[in-house]
């Protein structure tokens, strides 16, 4: 995952968080961000992209909830006179969309209604810029090693 973070950008997610007690939620969560920053793996939104006051404060707002618990579901249900998505069990119905049910609500602003450009953008001019790059340099490399496109192409497989 650390030499994925370089090529891509990463939103962990926790799923199926409704077969978990929120005690066990929170420190799945933990546990979890602990092992992230232990191993060095940068996760979106990255600090080093927050391009002013008001950036750094929705972003940390994000930051905040790394790993989204979220509950998915394909079923639409009745539920006092509306008709949610959701899932339902035998303690009542699990909205989707509901926030203190999960934070799918919040991924979905994350990756679709606030920050989609920004990931076009990064993904486009950082993770694609650095693996042209390393691809670019490594090519060199190999020629003037004899080393062929194909010989390379085989090895990485």
């Amino acid at each position: 995952m650390k030499r994925l973070s370089k090529v891509v950008n990463i939103v962990p997610v926790i799923a199926k968080a409704d077969t978990l007690t929120l005690e066990e939620r929170d420190y799945f969560k933990q546990r979890i961000t602990a092992d992230l920053l232990a191993n060095g793996i940068d996760v979106y939104p990255q600090k080093e992209f927050d391009e002013d006051s008001e950036d750094r404060l929705v972003n940390e707002k994000f930051r905040e909830m790394i790993p989204f618990a979220v509950v998915g579901s394909d079923q639409e249900y009745q539920v006092n006179g509306r008709r949610i998505l959701g899932r339902k069990t035998k303690w009542g119905t699990i909205e989707v969309e509901n926030t203190t049910h999960c934070e799918f609500a919040y991924l979905r602003d994350l990756l679709i209604r606030t920050h989609m450009q920004n990931i076009k953008d990064i993904t486009s001019n950082i993770h694609f810029e650095a693996y042209r790059v390393k691809r670019l340099n490594e090519g060199q490399s190999s020629l003037s090693n004899g080393v062929t496109d194909k010989e390379l192409v085989a090895n990485e497989m």
